[in-house]
């Protein structure tokens, strides 16, 4: 294994999707986005919800939209559609408030010298979210678990 240099890119990128009504994250991390990897976390999803049909909130990411994406789309026949959200609007996916939070835990009061660490800290935190914005309980992003009790 290879050490990067300093300076060296060592962002990750992580898909994810949020179950509205019960609060349930499925994630993938992954090397880089693109079309290749988000089909991959598309067929976790169905895979996560078999039977199922699904509509997914998208935003207008490129590699959502993509040539190779439109046909997996299609592909679908109606069981998994997406839900476009009008551009530039963050603030209508709910899931961006579950990135707002992943990021303030993996930040707050640490830098990341290494990438497994980032990502294994990522992965712990990310298998125990539950984000509720719905009645009856009020809107909340918690991890299932306190994080400082299960290190």
């Amino acid at each position: 294994m290879s050490v990067p240099a300093a300076g060296a890119d060592q962002r990750r990128a992580v898909f994810g999707a949020l179950d509205y009504a019960s609060g349930r994250l499925a994630w993938r991390l992954g090397d880089a986005k693109g079309s290749a990897a988000f089909a991959a976390f598309l067929a976790q999803v169905a895979a996560a919800w078999p039977g199922e049909p699904l509509v997914l909130v998208m935003d207008n990411v490129s590699y959502h939209r993509s040539a190779a994406m439109r046909a997996w789309w299609a592909a679908q026949d109606g069981r998994i559609i997406p839900f476009w959200l009008p551009t530039s609007s963050p603030h209508l996916n709910l899931i961006e408030r579950v990135w707002r939070f992943l990021k303030q835990k993996l930040a707050c009061h640490r830098f990341w010298a290494d990438a497994p660490g980032l990502e294994a800290t990522a992965g712990h935190l990310l298998g125990r979210i539950e984000a509720r914005f719905h009645a009856p309980h009020p809107p909340s992003i918690r991890l299932a678990q306190d994080f400082c009790q299960s290190a």
